[in-house]
Formats: C-alpha cells, sequence, structure tokens
C-alpha cells in the first residue's frame, strides 16, 4: 500500500506530469504541471506554500528525471495563493522566471504595508456590501492567515495575450481570459493538444466569480468573454487547476453558462422579493452547503460572487444600485424607498 503522505504525481502525457499540491479547502488539492522542455522543465501553477507542497514540486521534478536545478521558468494562471503559494521558495531556490498577467499584480502584496492596506480594504468593502457590523468579525476570524497568505514575490516577466512562452520553441501560448481575476490566463500546448485551465474552467464546480477588491468593474462580463474564446480548443484536453482533467469543453462551457444564467435570474428573484443588500440577497440564494455554515473564506467567496451577478443584473437593465452607506438593490423602476428586508 503506498504511503498517505506521499505526493500525488500523475504522467498525464509524454513530458509531462501533474501534481497534486496540498490545499486546505474543500477541494483538496490544487495542480501544478510540469513540461519537459529543451532545456529542462517549464511549471504552470505553483500551489499552496507549504512544506508538503515543496515536497510535492521537489519530487516530481526527481521523477522526471530532473532536480530544481532543471527548473527554468514558470508560468502562473492567477495570483491566488493556491496557485502562486510557492512563487517565493522557487525563486529562492532556483534560477527559474516567474510570468505572470500584469492585471495580478493587486494580488501580491510586496510590504507589510501593502498587506495591512489588502486588509483594510476587504473590511471595507464588508461594510459596503451590507455585512452587521456583528458578523463583520467573524467574516475576518481568519485575518492572520489572510496576511500569511499574500504573496511578496513580485514576477520576472510579464505575460500578455498570445505570448509564446519562452524556451517551449513556440509550444506553450499564453491566452488571457479575465472573470475569475482580471489577469487571470490559460496555456495552450500545442504539440499536446493540453489546455491548462487553471480555475477558468473546472470539471465539475463553477469557478468563484467575484466583484471583491483587487476585481475588475464586471467580472462575470468578463468572464462570459472569455468563455467564448474557448471555441478553437474545443478537442484539446482540459488540465484544470482542481479537480480532474477532462475532455468535452464545448459541453462543459455550456454547463457553466446554464450556471451562471440560472444564478442571474434566482438573484433577480431576490431582489423582487425585497432583498436589498448583497448580505441579504446572499442570504436568500442557494449555496452548495448553507450560507451560514461557510467558513471566513467562502462566506466572503459567496459576497463576492453574489455582487458580480447583481452587477451584471444592473448592466443588463434587470436591477438598479442605489449608493449609500452600503450598496442597496432595486428592481428597475423601483422606489428608492421600496420596502426592507
Amino acid at each position: 500500500m503506498s504511503n498517505p503522505a506521499e505526493p500525488q504525481i500523475s504522467s498525464i502525457a509524454p513530458g509531462l506530469w501533474q501534481i497534486a499540491m496540498p490545499f486546505p479547502s474543500p477541494l483538496r488539492h490544487s495542480f501544478s504541471y510540469l513540461l519537459r522542455t529543451d532545456n529542462g522543465f517549464t511549471a504552470v501553477d505553483l500551489g499552496w506554500d507549504s512544506n508538503e507542497g515543496w515536497a510535492a514540486l521537489t519530487t516530481a521534478l526527481d521523477r522526471a528525471g530532473g532536480s530544481l536545478d532543471d527548473l527554468t521558468g514558470v508560468v502562473v494562471t492567477h495570483g491566488h495563493p493556491d496557485h502562486y503559494g510557492l512563487a517565493a521558495r522557487v525563486h529562492q531556490s532556483t534560477g527559474a522566471w516567474i510570468a505572470i498577467h500584469p492585471a495580478e499584480h493587486p494580488q501580491i502584496a510586496r510590504t507589510t504595508a501593502d498587506r495591512q492596506h489588502r486588509l483594510d480594504e476587504i473590511a471595507s468593502w464588508l461594510d459596503r456590501v451590507g455585512v452587521p457590523a456583528v458578523k463583520s468579525t467573524d467574516l475576518l476570524a481568519d485575518r492572520d492567515q489572510l496576511l500569511l497568505d499574500m504573496s511578496s514575490q513580485w514576477p520576472d516577466l510579464e505575460l500578455t495575450d498570445g505570448a509564446a512562452i519562452p524556451g517551449t520553441d513556440g509550444q506553450l501560448i499564453a491566452v488571457h481570459t479575465p472573470g475569475h481575476t482580471p489577469g487571470h490566463m490559460i496555456f495552450h500546448d500545442r504539440g499536446r493538444d493540453i489546455l491548462f485551465t487553471g480555475d477558468h474552467l473546472l470539471p465539475r464546480v463553477s469557478a468563484n466569480i467575484s466583484r471583491r477588491p483587487t476585481s475588475a468593474d464586471d467580472p462575470l462580463g468578463d468572464y462570459y468573454a472569455s468563455l467564448s474564446r474557448l471555441g478553437p480548443f474545443s478537442n484539446a484536453t482540459a488540465a484544470p487547476g482542481h479537480e480532474w482533467t477532462f475532455t468535452g469543453i464545448d459541453g462543459r462551457v455550456q454547463d457553466v453558462e446554464a450556471h451562471h444564467l440560472a444564478r442571474l435570474e434566482e438573484i433577480q428573484r431576490a431582489v423582487a422579493a425585497g432583498h436589498r443588500t448583497v448580505w441579504d440577497v446572499a442570504n436568500a440564494v442557494t449555496w452548495s452547503r448553507p450560507f451560514e455554515s461557510l467558513n471566513p473564506r467562502g462566506a466572503r467567496s459567496a459576497l463576492g460572487e453574489t455582487l458580480s451577478h447583481l452587477v451584471r443584473l444592473e448592466r443588463e437593465g434587470r436591477v438598479e444600485c442605489r449608493d449609500g452607506d452600503c450598496l442597496i438593490w432595486l428592481p428597475t423602476g423601483a422606489r428608492a424607498d421600496a420596502t426592507f428586508h
């Protein structure tokens, strides 16, 4: 029998390895990938910063016939800590360059002051979305962990849409897919016809599309537009940031679009029923588990997703936003003094 602590590393194509990086969430793992190149190895994403994750990365390099000295570059789908967490260790321990889209720079907190500013932004945002004062402390109960999770590692290279990744002889191409984050990138391995989708497209769960600090103005609108960019890759095998590899990209895109359309309808009904703040609406709609049972990170994600859908409904003329101490949402044409729940 295998050791339960043994890293989960799979060869999913010739010269390509998938590494399950431990991640403290219901998803349990995020995936990093190692691609053999003429000059060594290029990694896609780096996983959560932990000793277990670091051991998984070094073990994968060893099994692939290399070492840390052979890691020449890292491309990152986006700056969340389950995809960028090991960036500082990699930068300190290897000669590899690290590349990310410039729109992800706000995810990086280079100084203590940057970290505190990010935390202050989150606290202010919770007020704006109508979180009751008595609940705000609960939703920031993980503030110390939040500070630890913010990477300070500045990337070496900036990725842009359509860029060929250095060292891959033009075989690995970057595609900008904003939505989950403003600078989210996917990468197409043209030789193997594998699409590294990060959190843009997952096989079972829907990516969190949130409007919160560091987000774009209309993340759900951006996400819809980015999903349409997957058409040329419909026959590729998707290698996502979580869960498992899959095929049938077109069908999965249709499922995700249907999910968000249904969510828009549900949130519009909640506003029509008299729920006025993002907090009220988030408590009124359905989640994979009851809203009140979500941990702080999960609750913030749910609030951000609720707000992104409200913003999209506003852009479509289906609800209106009345601003004040917190965002107030009304059915289109409703009086400003419409009844609150």
